[in-house]
């Protein structure tokens, strides 16, 4: 439990430190993002710590508000998979409601940010129907759709690159 709580903390202050110790330094991603100007990903959400998802979609708001700074426009998309729709639900599970309260809401605050943001983001059905989620309480903006692999597989076909979140 220890290390877990280590563990986030090290996650939450990452974007934090480094990108003040980026702009201090000077740093960039400018061989990375060389010749690009839109930037697609797709982020394969399935995450089943809610402290660890919160810490992710904060990041990928960071990602966001980075790609910006290099000048790349960015067409981010994700697919919430497996247990992580449990927490994107307007009327969550008594025991996770019990033990992350708190944590949930800040994610419905995480998933409305990267909504402004223009990230587009779906959920499997098939895994909220085998973990018991109602589709009408899924968090806006997030988008049921039949099932979440064809999503990522579309995606990638589509050319965005696979970003795993697990």
């Amino acid at each position: 439990m220890r290390n877990r709580i280590t563990i986030l903390l090290l996650a939450l202050m990452l974007p934090l430190g480094l990108s003040a110790k980026a702009q201090a330094e000077g740093l960039d991603n400018r061989e990375a993002t060389q010749g690009i100007e839109t930037m697609r990903a797709v982020y394969d959400v399935r995450q089943s710590d809610p402290d660890v998802m919160l810490a992710y979609l904060r990041g990928i708001a960071s990602n966001h508000e980075n790609l910006l700074k290099e000048g790349v426009e960015p067409d981010l998309r994700m697919v919430f998979i497996a247990a992580a729709v449990k927490f994107i639900t307007t009327d969550p599970q008594p025991e996770v409601a019990i033990d992350h309260g708190d944590t949930l809401e800040e994610i419905a605050q995480a998933v409305d940010r990267l909504g402004e943001l223009g990230v587009k983001m779906e959920v499997c059905a098939a895994a909220t129907r085998a973990y018991g989620v109602n589709n009408d309480t899924i968090l806006e903006p997030i988008n049921v759709v039949r099932s979440g692999f064809i999503a990522v597989m579309g995606y990638q076909n589509q050319g965005y690159a696979l970003v795993p979140v697990y």
